[in-house]
């Protein structure tokens, strides 16, 4: 009776610890999740500053051709 007390003791520690390991890889599931956002999120500012960019230098282009007109009405001149 005794080996069965103990046998029975051994299960469910052994069933606890499983459980406790289950709760630690859903745990790293769901880190794991946020990462993968988190990397979207930040991909998506990325692309978002690049764009930002493209678009001032865009305008740095207008404004030069602009200089570069008004250089040329005054050299005419």
């Amino acid at each position: 009776m005794e080996e069965e007390e103990v046998l029975e003791e051994v299960l469910e520690e052994v069933l606890e610890e499983e459980e406790v390991m289950e709760e630690m890889l859903e745990e790293e599931e769901m880190l794991e999740e946020e990462e993968e956002v988190m990397e979207e999120m930040l991909e998506e500012e990325v692309m978002e500053e690049m764009l930002e960019e493209e678009e001032v230098m865009e305008e740095m282009l207008e404004e030069e051709e602009v200089m570069e007109e008004m250089l040329e009405e005054e050299e005419v001149l």
